[in-house]
């Protein structure tokens, strides 16, 4: 595990462990209103023949708001809501970007959305809510 800014990362997450050989990997940069990720998904993390299962494409866009978020707080952003748009079928193997931006917050809740592109065209889009964990 590493500390950065007060903030716990867990290096065997699914998502975005770089210990976790069985994971994403994700390493997002940050961006002004959010952060970015480009990330190759494995053949082995499909559905149908030829098609990213819509579980790890709602992984990633999950993961992408949680980093967003995370950078902009000291406690750790829970999902409590996670909306995804599947707009194409994903293809494995692909390249595809996942970027995430901070909405803003009603109350306790934090609000963020994501999209995952591929060759600069949406595949898959979300919207989260988010609370702050005392973990």
């Amino acid at each position: 595990m590493n500390v950065d800014a007060g903030v716990v990362f867990h290096e065997t997450c699914f998502a975005c462990g770089s210990q976790n050989i069985h994971g994403l990997q994700m390493d997002f940069t940050d961006a002004p209103q959010g952060c970015t990720c480009d990330v190759a998904i494995p053949v082995h993390f499909h559905g149908y023949n030829g098609v990213v299962h819509g579980g790890i494409v709602a992984t990633m866009l999950d993961a992408a708001m949680v980093h967003t978020l995370r950078r902009q707080r000291e406690a750790a952003p829970v999902t409590c809501r996670l909306e995804v748009r599947y707009l194409r079928a994903v293809p494995p193997g692909a390249t595809l970007t996942v970027t995430a931006r901070a909405k803003g917050k009603r109350g306790r809740i934090l609000l963020a959305d994501a999209e995952l592109l591929y060759d600069g065209v949406c595949y898959a889009r979300a919207h989260g809510a988010f609370t702050a964990s005392e973990r």
